[in-house]
């Protein structure tokens, strides 16, 4: 085989593994696994002093070049009211929506072994109204997140649910 066609078979090769490694635009042959949607979505309705509950919408968008221990979030917040001339029972009073950088750290002592999600919020996201220090959650199971402290402790009120859901 002469020189031109063993370059022309390793660069069709190399464009063959390349686009078998690759989903969605995301080149997979770094290191990460091939399939990983980025995006995750969760959901729930959390207590409120001043209303009925707040929903809380948390997009999280991993980086996958920092090996999804990172990304950037949207939250939205909603704070609804009792309103019984609607079906749900409930209205929107005002929303908020926030967007920031988020990491994934460990717990410490006793909780080392479980896994927080740290929200930042940017700079230039002035939102009035929604939350103007980080925000924690305990990661956990796969499809729940639980709102804690700034201790990393979750809420020790009896009762009162502080778990989002995931939707996607």
């Amino acid at each position: 085989m002469d020189m031109k066609k063993g370059f022309l078979y390793v660069a069709m090769f190399s464009a063959l593994l390349m686009g078998a490694c690759s989903q969605n635009g995301k080149n997979c042959a770094t290191g990460a696994a091939c399939g990983n949607d980025n995006d995750k979505v969760y959901t729930g309705l959390l207590p409120a002093a001043d209303a009925a509950g707040v929903r809380y919408v948390l997009r999280l968008d991993y980086d996958d070049d920092h090996g999804y221990t990172s990304g950037d979030y949207d939250l939205v917040e909603v704070y609804v009211q009792n309103d019984s001339t609607k079906a749900s029972g409930f209205r929107d009073a005002a929303s908020f929506k926030s967007e920031g950088d988020f990491t994934v750290i460990s717990g410490q002592g006793a909780d080392s072994n479980k896994k927080y999600l740290k929200l930042v919020k940017d700079n230039r996201d002035s939102s009035a109204g929604s939350v103007d220090g980080p925000l924690y959650f305990l990661v956990d199971s796969d499809s729940t997140l639980v709102m804690v402290n700034d201790q990393l402790q979750p809420s020790e009120t009896p009762g009162l649910n502080y778990t989002l859901t995931l939707v996607k």
